[in-house]
């Protein structure tokens, strides 16, 4: 069993005050340490909280530039700051209070069964307990963003656009998203696919409330973000 002290947890966070206190400790109580948080430009009192925690490493956006902006401002300070021997994981998590940090068991237990994955991707879908509590609309989106990703990368996921991951350092020095948005879950299949990086998708409960969903983007922005794979796809590749 790895110790935990091999895990880096990374939080995007944008105006969360409400839910970024628990989160941290949860984390911290089942026994991850290491948390770096990503505070993408918040105009809620994050950057104060964050401040009187010494023992949590801060990045900050001095304007909100979005999840995929956020996701790799923590992926380089892991690959300059943490290139130690005994930081071998790093696991995004979101700061909604959706994402439960029980399920590492299941990540654990993968990553002992299958030493030689690099990614491993979390799915609301693998359980049927799991994805019971998905809200309709949710639901449909998410399914057309499954196939979106194995139209866009030839990859088909039960669930491409799920924030819970645990990725090997050894994977994230091979990636770089470049696409600041919520596009950037497509686009991390895509470089995955591309650096031929191993990955396995593993179960996990996400939360849903009524403050999670109200701040669910948009239907809609999916349309946004498929042309703006589609643009990286074809013209800047």
């Amino acid at each position: 069993m790895l110790d935990l002290s091999a895990f880096v947890v990374l939080i995007r966070s944008y105006n969360e005050i409400t839910r970024l206190p628990e989160v941290i400790d949860t984390i911290r109580r089942a026994g991850y340490d290491r948390i770096i948080v990503i505070d993408d430009g918040s105009t809620d009192g994050t950057r104060e909280y964050l401040a009187s925690r010494s023992d949590i490493t801060t990045l900050r956006h001095p304007i909100n530039r979005g999840a995929g902006a956020a996701l790799e401002t923590g992926f380089s300070y892991v690959r300059t700051g943490c290139d130690s021997a005994d930081v071998r994981y790093v696991i995004t998590f979101d700061a909604d209070g959706q994402h439960d940090i029980a399920d590492m068991a299941h990540f654990l237990d993968a990553i002992e069964r299958y030493p030689e994955v690099g990614v491993f991707l979390g799915s609301r879908f693998l359980s049927r307990d799991a994805s019971s509590n998905i809200p309709c609309i949710r639901r449909l989106v998410l399914i057309g963003g499954r196939w979106f990703t194995y139209a866009f990368s030839g990859v088909w996921l039960s669930d491409s656009h799920n924030g819970y991951r645990v990725l090997s350092i050894d994977s994230i020095k091979k990636i770089q998203l470049t696409m600041d948005g919520m596009e950037y879950a497509s686009e991390l299949v895509e470089l995955l696919v591309r650096n031929d990086i191993a990955f396995l998708e593993v179960p996990v409960t996400i939360r849903y409330d009524a403050y999670s969903l109200a701040k669910w983007q948009r239907s809609g922005n999916a349309l946004n973000i498929v042309f703006r794979m589609l643009y990286k796809k074809f013209f800047e590749w």
